[in-house]
């Protein structure tokens, strides 16, 4: 009696890992994605206290105010004027994972790549990096070059902002969007063929 219990419970157990990963995979792809003007959006690199840095969008929604300005370049410094009014109306934001994730060849990525921001050689480099440990991280965008303050990252070619839709209506959430597809082959952290 007692290994039959067992025996179901694990039956059940494995059941339920299958289903939530099948449904994780369905709802990856019921997103579609909205085009939206480059010039109106903006990836950061923001400093942390302790070291290192956060990614940071801004997106200009209204014409009030002026949401963020740029000065300089490698890196372009980005003085994020949205943090001196109320925001709400005139600038989007998103700080983590809720707000932004990866798209590529139309495919939403969300559950299988998370983005960070690692700096290398002196510049702050935007990476997609897959939850599998043996697939192949990208390259999306970096600072060229590094500085103590908040920092733009430049978008690799192949790379643009857009926002996620839902039955033709756009969401907040925006994507890092390629049309070329995840690399599928095994290996360690390249990039080159999907960045720039």
């Amino acid at each position: 009696m007692k290994f039959s219990l067992v025996r179901t419970f694990a039956a059940l157990a494995s059941s339920a890992l299958l289903t939530v990963g099948a449904i994780g995979e369905a709802i990856a792809f019921t997103f579609d994605e909205t085009e939206i003007n480059q010039d109106r959006v903006i990836a950061i690199a923001q400093p942390r206290a302790l070291g290192g840095y956060q990614l940071l969008i801004v997106e200009q929604v209204s014409d009030k105010r002026q949401c963020w300005t740029e000065n300089g370049s490698n890196p372009v410094k980005v003085d994020p004027l949205l943090v001196t009014f109320d925001f709400t109306g005139i600038c989007g934001r998103a700080t983590d994972s809720n707000g932004f994730s990866i798209r590529m060849a139309g495919v939403d990525l969300a559950l299988k790549y998370s983005l960070s921001l690692e700096t290398v050689d002196g510049n702050v480099v935007l990476m997609g990096s897959p939850i599998y440990p043996n697939a192949k991280s990208v390259i999306i965008g970096r600072t060229n070059g590094e500085s103590n303050g908040f920092m733009k990252i430049v978008l690799d070619p192949a790379w643009r902002l857009t926002k996620r839709a839902y039955q033709g209506r756009t969401l907040g959430h925006f994507y890092f969007t390629t049309n070329q597809a995840a690399p599928s082959e095994i290996g360690g952290n390249t990039g080159d063929n999907i960045g720039g």
